[in-house]
């Protein structure tokens, strides 16, 4: 009977942390699993490469798949739309390029967790860029997206122009200004 008891005392214990073991694991993979849904916005890196390919080739490209080779390492991605657009990590960005220095970026969030993320309007030239930001645009919406929306247009789909960051004393203003007409 004490060899019975002995066992008992061990292997209960043990029985008792591979439950929580499996507990823990189990909620640690729902997490992961539902923070891969949440679209992760990646304009700031996106108006860097932008703005490298625009030093390095004088304008900026005239789709995003021209940054592959150039700034971007060649790799497979998600391109839609004959390389205009790219589906990456939960966002779809629409890229457009106004003249040869200016361009307009849009990133809306799509997938299950796309409510949880804004949407941004990006419009950027040399030395300066202005961004727009409000809720997620409605899938339903997302073929009114224009490359050049107006300003009122901004306004209907709910996103507000944010304050610009002071451009550093260092580098000089752009006269590529974006003239935009509502």
């Amino acid at each position: 009977m004490l060899n019975r008891l002995k066992i008992s005392l061990i292997l209960a214990p043990l029985a008792l942390t591979m439950l929580v073991g499996v507990y823990i694991y189990t909620l640690w993979a729902t997490e992961r699993e539902r923070s891969a849904e949440v679209p992760f916005d990646s304009t700031g890196a996106m108006n860097r490469d932008l703005l490298k390919f625009h030093q390095k080739r004088g304008s900026f490209p005239q789709k995003l798949k021209d940054l592959e080779g150039v700034v971007w390492e060649t790799k497979d991605r998600n391109y839609v739309a004959d390389g205009h657009s790219l589906i990456h990590r939960n966002y779809f960005y629409v890229y457009g390029r106004v003249n040869h220095h200016q361009f307009t970026l849009w990133a809306i969030p799509i997938g299950k967790e796309r409510e949880e993320a804004p949407t941004f309007f990006f419009v950027g030239y040399p030395g300066s860029n202005r961004t727009w930001k409000g809720p997620a645009v409605a899938l339903t919406d997302i073929d009114k997206v224009s490359v050049t929306p107006t300003t009122i247009k901004l306004n209907i789909l709910g996103l507000v122009e944010q304050p610009n960051p002071p451009i550093p004393s260092d580098k000089k203003i752009s006269p590529f200004e974006p003239r935009f007409t509502d």
